[in-house]
């Protein structure tokens, strides 16, 4: 077992997502469940309150430290309320040789309207200043791996980075955006996903992530195909496969694996391993 730090915290919360038969919606939905359940069972545990970058706020973020070695922050969907199986079994895997940053973000009782691809990525570089991180890798999954690609493009501070679950080109920001909508039609805290994607509308994202220079890989199961409100469908595997080759020649590493979907967040025994080959490699080149 990892150590943390003297202030761990210890969730009582579920996260299992259906086996390859996941939703935009189930996830949404899910996700909050997770955030409620888990600041509802908020105990002792390390605070950073700190002033944002350029809004003069101050709003505290819940975090926790593993490990030593470089600093690896990861993003949603693991956070400190995830279901610990799967919490433990990315820190397990990775505390050997790489200092963890494990958040409680979002909270769930964020300003919606507030809630931009700025305001985000001040906020992950804040916890950053406070972990004392110059330098850090960033790891997310689905909207993980968004704001991790805002991050890359907005800070020289990545080492590295991981989007799992999230094509870096082919990005499906307009159909995510709809099903936000909808669903903040019946969720009201759902709307804070809906002003961050309608922030990406026209992001120039060819421009951007061609310019991209820090190690990073893309990953995502091969049946990653996410089943939306009204029917819709939204290719994640298939649209990594479709731009591998050119995302290969822009310096990407580039995993899918066979028989999964979305679902494959919630097995670090898979995903840790891709991890590991991409970060061992990128860090001891150095």
């Amino acid at each position: 077992m990892v150590q943390g730090t003297s202030n761990r915290l210890e969730y009582d919360t579920t996260w299992h997502p259906k086996p390859r038969t996941d939703s935009l919606l189930e996830s949404f939905v899910m996700n909050r469940r997770d955030i409620l359940r888990g600041f509802a069972s908020v105990g002792p545990l390390t605070i950073l309150s700190a002033s944002l970058r350029g809004q003069g706020l101050a709003r505290p973020v819940r975090y926790e430290a593993y490990g030593t070695g470089p600093t690896v922050i990861i993003g949603s969907p693991i956070t400190l309320s995830s279901a610990e199986a799967i919490r433990t079994g990315y820190l397990d895997r990775l505390t050997d040789r790489y200092r963890v940053i494990l958040m409680h973000y979002p909270s769930g009782d964020e300003e919606a309207t507030s809630f931009t691809p700025t305001r985000v990525s001040d906020d992950m570089l804040t916890v950053a200043d406070a972990v004392g991180a110059d330098r850090f890798a960033w790891y997310g999954f689905s909207w993980g791996a968004v704001v991790g690609l805002q991050l890359a493009a907005r800070t020289n501070r990545l080492t590295a980075l991981i989007c799992g679950g999230w094509p870096p080109l082919g990005g499906p920001y307009g159909r995510t955006l709809a099903v936000t909508e909808a669903l903040a039609a019946k969720v009201p805290q759902a709307q804070m996903m809906v002003t961050y994607y309608r922030g990406l509308q026209n992001w120039p994202e060819r421009e951007v992530v061609s310019k991209f220079t820090v190690p990073r890989l893309t990953f995502a199961g091969s049946n990653d195909i996410v089943a939306a409100v009204g029917g819709q469908t939204t290719p994640i595997g298939p649209v990594i496969a479709q731009h591998r080759d050119e995302l290969e020649r822009m310096g990407w590493m580039v995993r899918l694996v066979d028989g999964f979907g979305h679902e494959l967040v919630s097995r670090p025994d898979i995903v840790v391993p891709l991890i590991r080959e991409f970060l061992d490699r990128a860090f001891l080149a150095k």
